[in-house]
């Protein structure tokens, strides 16, 4: 068999990214459902070493801040951010957002890192910067001072 089927219901996805690598056997592209609830969005920013990523608004509106500039996105948006652009999404304050983010794959392949839960596994997180909505939250600093030392690690 040529193909790998998987069902996603859209209405029913938890809050967060949810990677289809092992679902569907992917080797080259990634494929990131990202569901986020109304005023609720991605803790920091990050970019790629080599990776553009796309998104496609499939629910809801809200922004996608990129190096230092807030779009605001809707259903029907599709945003291509080069692999250098610090990028963060959140949903709006009274919406939630539901987005398919697509990434390719170099030829050298990826993942890099067995351990890795991602196809592409190029990210580079700012854990020092974390996007406007959450600078004053302090569960969210705490979160990324975490994240930080853990990520040291690997």
């Amino acid at each position: 068999m040529n193909y790998t089927k998987t069902t996603v219901d859209y209405n029913d996805l938890p809050e967060r990214v949810t990677f289809l690598r092992d679902e569907l056997g992917l080797k080259g592209v990634g494929i990131g459902l990202i569901h986020l609830h109304a005023g609720k969005g991605y803790k920091f920013l990050h970019q790629h070493k080599e990776q553009e990523e796309v998104y496609f608004i499939m629910k809801g509106r809200g922004i996608i801040h990129i190096d230092g500039e807030d779009i605001d996105v809707s259903v029907g948006d599709i945003i291509k951010i080069d692999p250098d652009g610090k990028r963060a999404l959140k949903a709006g304050d009274d919406s939630e957002l539901v987005a398919i983010c697509i990434g390719g794959v170099p030829k050298d392949g990826y993942p890099r890192h067995t351990e890795s839960h991602t196809l592409i596994d190029d990210g580079i997180p700012d854990f020092d910067n974390p996007p406007h909505w959450y600078k004053n939250d302090k569960d969210v600093i705490s979160l990324l001072k975490h994240l930080k030392e853990k990520n040291k690690k690997i």
